[in-house]
């Protein structure tokens, strides 16, 4: 039991962790895809990763919400499971799971693509 508590204390205290390709901010910047920290944590610029355009971004962190501002959005959790998020649209993540990667489509002829 004490080693269960101190491994919840340790996760609630640790640091928000992304890996490159965005930053963190207050909000979820026009055009961008965005994940929201899990836990009311917040990284070094506030609780929202912020995206920097399309493709493959590693993550690895617990996050809640996420929001795809132009393009859709691919959320990929550590047991393989993925969460859809369609273009315009936001929705919630599953908070006990780590999000591994989030996978943003590079535009496809005729579509919208990102705006920023």
């Amino acid at each position: 039991m004490a080693t269960t508590v101190g491994a919840t204390i340790v996760l609630a205290g640790s640091p928000a962790t992304a890996v490159g390709g965005g930053y963190w901010g207050e909000v979820c910047d026009y055009g961008r895809a965005c994940l929201h920290l899990s836990g009311l944590r917040s990284g070094p610029g506030g609780p929202y990763w912020n995206l920097d355009g399309c493709g493959e971004h590693p993550i690895n962190d617990h996050y809640d919400y996420a929001i795809a501002q132009g393009n859709p959005m691919e959320v990929v959790y550590r047991d393989d499971r993925w969460d859809y998020v369609d273009a315009w649209t936001g929705r919630t993540l599953d908070p006990t799971n780590v999000v591994t990667e989030a996978i943003e489509p590079f535009p496809t002829s005729g579509s919208a693509g990102q705006l920023a």
